[in-house]
């Protein structure tokens, strides 16, 4: 689901696995064993030749080399490690890891032991030492750093869920919903952003196990006034888990 990107690689993650390919030739030049049961990868980032992913199902930051050899796993602690929950496992639903200013910001869909509530942050050092947890956002994916500003994108999976936030799906900024979409056209997963524009990405709102197969749609955003310039449905992408723009250009 997840993609991060040097001057000569793209990796990408899958559900159960990571690939390393070739930005020039689109080649495979690696991967990692096929994980049984899946972790569960969703969002990660590059930071000086290590990648950090989180393993959602796992409720841990699975750490790799350049060459996808693990390095580390940091566990996450459930919400309340001695409260059960109704739905499935008492677990956070990690969606990414960013860092900022030598600090880790972990986006947590789950902030307390409600499915379908408010998201929230966990903080911590350099050594993953917990700092502050904090409430941000709704259903919550890809909460980054752009320019300062925290954003993230807020979700919501129907009326039919039972949902325990505002039925209503957008663009969060510094704690504010700054651009919202109908909630039931689309359900959205990833941001990335040039200097005039945000892009954010996800696929026509179907039930969970057929979001893979909708239509891609990406909404523009203008970074200034918070409006949409454009909408992009196409059929060739499906739904968009993971988008980042070509920083690296290939000469």
């Amino acid at each position: 689901m997840g993609i991060c990107q040097n001057d000569e690689f793209l990796f990408v993650a899958s559900l159960r696995r990571l690939y390393k390919i070739c930005r020039k030739s689109f080649s495979l030049q690696r991967r990692t064993r096929s994980y049984f049961p899946a972790p569960g990868f969703h969002q990660m980032n590059l930071y000086d030749g290590r990648i950090y992913t989180t393993a959602t199902k796992r409720n841990q930051i699975w750490i790799y080399n350049e060459d996808l050899q693990r390095i580390k796993k940091i566990k996450v602690a459930p919400p309340n490690p001695e409260k059960g929950v109704k739905y499935k496992v008492n677990y956070n639903h990690i969606n990414n890891i960013v860092r900022q200013q030598g600090c880790f910001y972990i986006n947590m869909n789950w902030l307390t032991d409600e499915q379908y509530a408010y998201s929230g942050v966990l903080k911590t050092d350099a050594n993953f030492k917990e700092l502050e947890k904090f409430k941000f956002a709704w259903e919550s994916h890809d909460f980054q750093f752009v320019d300062g500003q925290m954003m993230a994108i807020c979700s919501t999976s129907g009326k039919d869920k039972k949902i325990l936030h505002p039925n209503t799906s957008g663009l969060m900024v510094d704690g504010e919903l700054v651009w919202e979409h109908k909630p039931d056209e689309s359900f959205c997963k990833a941001l990335t952003y040039d200097d005039k524009h945000i892009y954010f990405c996800g696929g026509q709102k179907a039930r969970r196990e057929k979001r893979k197969n909708t239509p891609g749609l990406i909404y523009v955003i203008d970074r200034n006034s918070f409006k949409l310039v454009r909408k992009i449905t196409d059929d060739r992408l499906k739904g968009i888990r993971g988008a980042l723009l070509d920083t690296h250009p290939v000469v």
